[in-house]
C-alpha cells in the first residue's frame, strides 16, 4: 500500500502540472521528501496524509487506493513499446527512459534498459555506456525486491566487467550470487504447474516448459564451447549439434509462443549451426564444414526481408563474426 502512495502522488501531481519543488513548498517540506515519496523509498508521516489529500482535492480512500493492476499494466504496455515499435537502439532507450520516469519503481523496465545496454556494450563496444551501465546495475540491486531481477542484473553487470577487462570484479560478483535455484524451490509457476487442475494449470506449465526449453538450449551452447575450448572437439560438435536440434524440435510445434528464445529461432540456430563447422574444421571434415558454414549464413540471413537485413546486418553479422573466431575459422578462410 505505502509503495502505491508515492506512486498516486507522483499521478496527482503531473495531472496537476506543478514540480516536486512546488508541491514541496505548498506543503511545507523539502523537494527531497518529495522524491523519495514518489520513488517508493521514504513515505509521508500519518499526520501530513490529510495535508496531501486536501492539497489535490481528493478523498484519503483515493490517495491509498491506487490501482496497483493498472500500474502493472502500463509498465508493461512501456515493456512491450520498447520491444515492438523501437528499431534502433536510441528509439528503445528513449521509450525506457520515459517509462522509468513515469513509473519509477518499475524495475523491469530498468532491467529491460541495462540489457539494451549492455548489448550494446558486447556488440559495438560501446565503453562510454560502461560506467553508467553498472552505476543503474548497482542502484536496481540496492532497491529492487525481486531476486530474479536482481540475479539478471548481475549477471549482465558481472558480463560487462569481464568483456572490458576487469575479471576479477566480475568473478567476484559471481562468486556473490547463489550457486543454484534448484528444481525443488516451490515458486508459483512450478506449484500452479504441479498442484492446480486443466486450464489453471496449463498456463503456467507451458511457461515452464518454455523457460526449461531455453535454459538447455543455453547449456548445450555453453558446453560445446567448454569442450571447445580444451581441445574435445568431438564432444563440442555434439554439444552444438544438440543446441541447435532443441530450437528445430520445438519452434516447429504448431502452437504459439512455444519457442522461448529472445531472438528470432533462425539466429541462434544459425551460430549453433556455425560453431559446429569449427568443430567440423578442427575435425577435418572440410565437405562438411562448408556445408554448415553455408547453412549457418542463410539461417540467419534468409530470415530478414532486404530492408529489414539493412538495418539488422550490423548487429547480426557482429555476432556471426564473433562465433567464426571463437571457433577459429579464421584459420580456414577468411569471415566475409
Amino acid at each position: 500500500m505505502e509503495m502505491n502512495i508515492g506512486n498516486k502522488i507522483r499521478e496527482l501531481r503531473k495531472k496537476k502540472g506543478i514540480t516536486q519543488e512546488q508541491l514541496a513548498s505548498a506543503l511545507g517540506i523539502t523537494s527531497q521528501a518529495v522524491s523519495k515519496w514518489e520513488m517508493s523509498t521514504g513515505y509521508p508521516d500519518i499526520a501530513m496524509l490529510p495535508v496531501i489529500a486536501g492539497y489535490f482535492g481528493v478523498s484519503m480512500d483515493t490517495l491509498f487506493n491506487y490501482d496497483a493492476d493498472k500500474l502493472e499494466e502500463k509498465i508493461m504496455e512501456v515493456l512491450y513499446h520498447s520491444r515492438v515499435d523501437a528499431h534502433t537502439f536510441e528509439e528503445t532507450e528513449k521509450i525506457l527512459l520515459e517509462g522509468i520516469a513515469d513509473y519509477p519503481t518499475g524495475y523491469i523496465l530498468k532491467r529491460e534498459l541495462l540489457e539494451e545496454y549492455a548489448g550494446e556494450i558486447r556488440a559495438h563496444d560501446r565503453t562510454d555506456l560502461v560506467e553508467k551501465t553498472l552505476e543503474l546495475g548497482k542502484q536496481i540491486c540496492e532497491e529492487c525486491e525481486d531476486s530474479f531481477i536482481c540475479l539478471g542484473v548481475m549477471g549482465d553487470m558481472a558480463g560487462i566487467y569481464i568483456t572490458t577487462g576487469r575479471y576479477e570484479e566480475g568473478k567476484k560478483l559471481i562468486e556473490s550470487m547463489p550457486y543454484r535455484y534448484h528444481l525443488d524451490i516451490y515458486d508459483r509457476m512450478r506449484c500452479t504447474s504441479m498442484f492446480l487442475n486443466e486450464e489453471d494449470g496449463l498456463h503456467e506449465t507451458r511457461q515452464w516448459k518454455r523457460w526449461a526449453h531455453q535454459e538447455l538450449h543455453l547449456v548445450c551452447r555453453a558446453e560445446g564451447y567448454s569442450f571447445f575450448a580444451v581441445g574435445d572437439y568431438e564432444n563440442a560438435l555434439w554439444s552444438f549439434e544438440e543446441a541447435a536440434d532443441l530450437i528445430e524440435r520445438f519452434w516447429r510445434r504448431p502452437i504459439p509462443d512455444e519457442y522461448a528464445l529472445l531472438q528470432s529461432p533462425y539466429v541462434p540456430q544459425g551460430l549453433c549451426v556455425l560453431a559446429a563447422a569449427g568443430c567440423l574444421y578442427q575435425l577435418g571434415r572440410l565437405e562438411e564444414c562448408d556445408a554448415a558454414l553455408d547453412k549457418a549464413y542463410h539461417l540467419i540471413r534468409d530470415y530478414y526481408s532486404d530492408d529489414e537485413w539493412e538495418w539488422r546486418k550490423e548487429q547480426r553479422m557482429k555476432e556471426y563474426r564473433w562465433v567464426y573466431h571463437t571457433v577459429r575459422l579464421d584459420e580456414y578462410k577468411p569471415c566475409f
